[in-house]
C-alpha cells in the first residue's frame, strides 16, 4: 500500500511539473533549454547519448502527434535502461520512474484501440516525411546551398527565422536517431527507405549530422561558429598532410569535410567514429581558443 501511494504521489509531481513547464513556455518560439522530464536527465546518461534532446523533441511534437511523442519517450527509456540497467547512477532510478510515468500518461491519453508497436517505425517514418514537408525543410536546404556558395551567414533565410530552423532541425535529428535505432525492426520496404535517407544525410546534409558545438562534418546555416576565422584556422591546422599515409580508397568520410589527422587515427587504431568526432571537435575548440588569445588570423593558417 505504501509503495502504491509513493508511485501515485510521484505521478502527481510529474504531471504538475510538465504542466507548469508547458504553461511557462507557451507561445515562445525561440530555442529553450530542456525542461520537464527532458531537463531532469542525469548527467551519467547524457555523456554518451542524446536522451535529453530526444525527450525535448517528444515534448515539442506532443500536440502534432502524441503517438510519435510516445515512441520517442519509449526509445529514450530503452536507451537509459541499456546504459544503466541496475539504476546505479545518481538520479537514474528517479529519472526512469518519472519517464515511465510520462509514458503511462501518454498511453492513457491515447484514443482508440491498443497500440501496435510493430508499426512504430513505419509511423515514425511517415511523421518524419510529413514534418519535413510541413516545415519546408527542402526549401530551407536549397537556400542553404545558395548561402554556402556565397560563403555568407544569415539569421533570416529566405523568410525562415533562425530560431524556427534550429528547433526544426533539432527535432529532425531526434527523429532520425530514433528511426536509425528502430530501423532493424522495420518492414523491408520501410527499412530500405530509412537506410537510404540515413545514407543521404550522412553524405550531404549538414544540418542533420550530429555535433556538439562546432559543425565540422558539414557547414551549418543555423550555427555561425564554423565561419569564425580562428575556427577555420584550427580546422586547417588539423588537415590531412601530404606526408601522412594514404587513406584506403573505401574509407568513408561523412558529410562534406576534407580528411584530417583524426581520420588517420580512426583508420589505424579503429577508434569509434563518435568518439573521434568528439575529440576532433574538442581539439578544434582548444586551438581556436588559443588562437583568439594571440590574434584573429586573416587567412586560414593559424598564427604560431
Amino acid at each position: 500500500m505504501a509503495r502504491v501511494r509513493v508511485y501515485d504521489n510521484w505521478d502527481r509531481i510529474v504531471r504538475a511539473t510538465l504542466q507548469r513547464e508547458q504553461l511557462r513556455n507557451a507561445g515562445q518560439g525561440h530555442e529553450r533549454t530542456p525542461s520537464g522530464i527532458a531537463g531532469s536527465v542525469p548527467a551519467s546518461l547524457t555523456k554518451s547519448t542524446n536522451i535529453d534532446l530526444i525527450l525535448q523533441a517528444a515534448d515539442q511534437i506532443q500536440d502534432e502527434d502524441p503517438n510519435v511523442a510516445r515512441i520517442l519517450c519509449e526509445q529514450a527509456y530503452t536507451m537509459a535502461q541499456n546504459l544503466d540497467p541496475t539504476s546505479d547512477g545518481r538520479g537514474v532510478l528517479q529519472f526512469k520512474t518519472g519517464l515511465m510515468s510520462v509514458i503511462k500518461q501518454k498511453l492513457a491519453q491515447k484514443d482508440g484501440g491498443p497500440i501496435d508497436r510493430n508499426r512504430d517505425v513505419e509511423r515514425l517514418w511517415q511523421f518524419y516525411q510529413q514534418y519535413k514537408k510541413r516545415h519546408k525543410v527542402d526549401d530551407i536546404q536549397k537556400e542553404e546551398l545558395r548561402l554556402q556558395e556565397t560563403g555568407t551567414f544569415s539569421t533570416n533565410l529566405g523568410g525562415f527565422e533562425l530560431s524556427d530552423m534550429k528547433k526544426t532541425f533539432a527535432i529532425l535529428r531526434a527523429l532520425i536517431e530514433v528511426m536509425e535505432a528502430l530501423s532493424e525492426n522495420a518492414a523491408p520496404d520501410v527499412g530500405r527507405l530509412i537506410k537510404e535517407e540515413l545514407r543521404r544525410i550522412k553524405r550531404a546534409d549538414g544540418e542533420l549530422i550530429p555535433y556538439n558545438i562546432v559543425p565540422l562534418d558539414a557547414p551549418s546555416i543555423t550555427n555561425a561558429i564554423g565561419v569564425f576565422p580562428e575556427v577555420r584556422g584550427a580546422i586547417n591546422a588539423i588537415k590531412y598532410a601530404d606526408h601522412f599515409p594514404k587513406l584506403p580508397d573505401d574509407y568513408d568520410i561523412p558529410g562534406q569535410r576534407d580528411p584530417d589527422m583524426f581520420d588517420l587515427l580512426e583508420c589505424v587504431f579503429g577508434f569509434q567514429r563518435d568518439n573521434v568526432r568528439n575529440q576532433r571537435e574538442h581539439v578544434v575548440l582548444i586551438v581556436a581558443n588559443a588562437q583568439s588569445r594571440l590574434e584573429i588570423p586573416t587567412g586560414a593558417t593559424p598564427v604560431s
